[in-house]
């Protein structure tokens, strides 16, 4: 008896031996994750972010006044209208600003550029305006004595474009990607980097996880030195079908995406990464409606005369 009671207490004392060591070799595993995590929570706070987004728009699920706005804003400007539903984004998120460059897909200059915030948001009206005066004068050389060039930057408000294309786009102030309620918690980072492979960088790791559609992946410095990048990375491909089915890498994202505004997206590719942008200034120089009527005629006769 005295034998098997002490066979039972050796057997009991491996088993145990053996759970600890494999609790102690997953904490040695899992404790790089946990760490970039922490990193993350601190240093990917949304608010202080620079990105970079490529998205391709689905013409069914776009929204009719959208359609109608990408339309005139094709014809206005001289773009392929395929390439206003291909944009490249580039921009920063700095507390509850936010400021975007939008190009056109194959375009190296930006066709729009916003500054979004709670108390104001405005378009750089002079970069649309020389776009659609470049492409009118050359069609109708008349038009030059009615749309003079513009070398001073003025911006117009959400409310003057909406006079602009005929369109409602007043939603445009809704695009944010910061705020503290979408803010992701080190649980939440670490949930996700678990289940990610891991490879060591000079500076840090990168994690990556890949599966038909998704691409999740973070890049993480140790240490924060000129150099040293901590980036985010995502790409969806066929963004309906993976908001249908509830994918389980979007509900580890959460609600740090507005997917709600995302409806009408084909795909999504972004880069988010830490930076330190400074402030944003939501500019104040307005460009004087006379010419926002100008423009508005002009647009409602090219429809008029040409569909």
């Amino acid at each position: 008896m005295r034998k098997k009671r002490r066979k039972k207490r050796y057997a009991l004392r491996v088993m145990l031996f053996l759970l600890a060591a494999v609790i102690a070799g997953a904490g040695l595993y899992l404790y790089p994750a946990w760490k970039a995590a922490k990193i993350l929570r601190d240093r990917m706070a949304l608010p202080y972010s620079s990105f970079e987004i490529e998205v391709e728009l689905d013409r069914e699920r776009v929204p009719e006044e959208q359609k109608e706005m990408f339309g005139t804003l094709a014809r206005l400007t001289g773009l392929r209208e395929e390439a206003v539903y291909r944009l490249s984004v580039r921009g920063a998120a700095v507390e509850d600003k936010v400021h975007l460059m939008i190009y056109p897909d194959g375009e190296e200059e930006p066709l729009l550029e916003f500054y979004l915030s709670n108390d104001m948001s405005v378009i750089n009206e002079t970069i649309l305006y020389n776009a659609i005066r470049s492409n009118l004068t050359g069609q109708f050389g008349l038009l030059e004595y009615l749309m003079p060039g513009q070398e001073e930057t003025q911006y117009m408000t959400l409310e003057q474009a909406e006079q602009l294309f005929g369109v409602e786009i007043s939603g445009l102030d809704r695009f944010r990607l910061s705020g503290a309620d979408r803010s992701i918690t080190a649980k939440g980072y670490f949930l996700m980097l678990a289940v990610m492979s891991r490879e060591e960088l000079a500076d840090g790791c990168r994690f990556a996880l890949e599966t038909e559609q998704i691409v999740l992946g973070f890049d993480v410095a140790e240490e924060e030195r000129d150099g040293a990048a901590t980036r985010m990375r995502l790409q969806i491909k066929n963004l309906p079908e993976v908001l249908a089915r509830g994918d389980r890498l979007l509900s580890l994202l959460g609600d740090w995406l507005p997917w709600e505004n995302l409806q009408g997206l084909k795909s999504l590719s972004m880069t988010l990464t830490q930076s330190d942008e400074g402030t944003i200034s939501v500019p104040a120089n307005l460009v004087n409606q006379e010419t926002i009527e100008t423009l508005s005629k002009i647009r409602a006769w090219i429809q008029e005369t040409f569909g």
